[in-house]
């Protein structure tokens, strides 16, 4: 990990925005709040989640991924005011993000290098030109074309849009006949409304499941953070969404920086913020996938609680070509985040923040919901009640602080009948 950037010494004009914007991701607090923008305009679905002030010029689409519509509607932004830089801060808006700038001659991602980050198929694909150790992969544009690909491959597979987020739509099948019984289930449903191919993926057994989190300027990443969830992700269990950073001296550490280092060089981003994911299995690490935008859920402020390190911040500067200023400010052992589990209903009783800091350990809590509230079904892997931060000393008292936790959290929910319903 590396800690560069100089104080900026010039005026920094203030630049009009535009953010395509998914309707269930929320900005942190304040982030368009920033010196650095001018006129923020954005387009996003009904039912959007974020609340703008009244200096923010929203304009509403039925979805993000509908192209030609965001495409025309950026236009009647332009003919109002100069557009200087976009913004995709989440997952499902960075290719349409991509497209526009490559449109309309803005600077930042093109389409080539912002669907490159966010196409599993694509990245896989760069990967292995590149010699990154990883799975073997095939892509269907279909769910039955799946049986063949999954054929080749041989048994067991995974298979996930190559366009998507939050692990939502990712399925494990082990057999021909657990193909077929997962095609006449309800739970093939969702995948079959997919308008984006699927990858199909070697499923491998793993030991442990890394991420690193980091930020590149001139080419070069000048600030890296590998991190550990408790468990892996795939199938890990509501109350087990746990991550920490990895101590100076964990052996897979060295290894996880390079195999980032690697990706993005050989990816070619010369600027942004990355997400990344690594898989341990008993043959050694293999490179998952990487997103130029920050991680989900308490990833950002896990990094600041430890590093002094604004992800946010970087992401903004970064995405209006600007120097990212990073200042390590490294704290005493290790910063855990835990994602308070949830399930759907309507929430009829839930911790408060004062019930969960008085735990040993807590250094914070970020309450999202409240009693009233009500969740559907789909909630991606970031999904949760709040996010409860933990300063151990090492990765030894991580599970026994968690448990911790667990014991003091409380959770009551009533189904609603469109919850229900959604089931059905």
């Amino acid at each position: 990990m590396a800690a560069l950037g100089r104080v900026r010494m010039v005026t920094i004009m203030a630049m009009n925005v535009l953010l395509p914007h998914v309707k269930r991701n929320v900005l942190p607090k304040g982030f368009l709040d920033a010196p650095e923008l001018a006129r923020v305009s954005v387009i996003t679905e009904p039912g959007h989640q974020q609340r703008y002030g009244p200096d923010v010029d929203v304009h509403l689409v039925e979805s993000i991924h509908d192209v030609e519509r965001v495409r025309r509607t950026t236009m009647q932004i332009l003919s109002d005011r100069d557009l200087h830089r976009i913004l995709s801060p989440f997952e499902l808006s960075v290719p349409v993000a991509g497209y526009l700038r490559s449109y309309f001659g803005l600077p930042g991602l093109s389409f080539e290098m912002a669907n490159l980050f966010a196409n599993k198929y694509l990245m896989k694909r760069k990967a292995a030109a590149a010699n990154l150790p990883g799975t073997a992969f095939r892509v269907a544009c279909t769910l039955p074309n799946v049986l063949p690909k999954a054929a080749e491959l041989g048994w067991p597979v995974v298979i996930k849009p190559v366009l998507g987020g939050g692990s939502l739509d990712v399925v494990v099948l082990d057999s021909p006949g657990a193909f077929a019984d997962f095609c006449a289930s309800p739970a093939a449903e969702s995948i079959r409304r997919l308008t984006v191919p699927l990858i199909v993926e070697e499923y491998v057994e793993l030991e442990a499941e890394y991420h690193c989190d980091g930020i590149v300027h001139d080419g070069e990443v000048i600030f890296a953070a590998p991190s550990k969830y408790l468990v892996p992700m795939l199938g890990c269990p509501a109350e087990l969404n746990v991550s920490h950073v990895l101590p100076p001296e964990h052996p897979d550490r060295a290894e996880i920086l390079d195999l980032h280092a690697r990706t993005v060089h050989s990816f070619g981003l010369q600027s942004g913020v990355t997400h990344m994911e690594f898989l341990k299995t008993k043959d050694g690490l293999l490179a998952g996938e990487i997103a130029c935008r920050p991680g989900g859920g308490g990833i950002p402020d896990a990094l600041w609680l430890q590093y002094g390190v604004d992800i946010w911040r970087a992401f903004r500067e970064t995405s209006l070509g600007l120097e990212p200023q990073v200042r390590l400010t490294e704290r005493e052992g290790l910063i855990v985040h835990h994602h308070l589990p949830i399930k759907p209903g309507r929430i009829v009783r839930l911790s408060t923040a004062a019930d969960l800091a008085a735990v040993p350990s807590v250094v914070r809590v970020d309450m999202h919901k409240q009693v009233g509230d009500v969740m559907r079904d789909r909630v991606g892997s970031s999904a949760a009640a709040g996010v409860v931060y933990l300063s151990v000393r090492d990765e030894a008292e991580v599970l026994s602080r968690i448990l911790e936790v667990a014991e003091r959290y409380v959770l009551e929910v009533e189904e609603e009948d469109d919850v229900v319903a959604s089931r059905t």
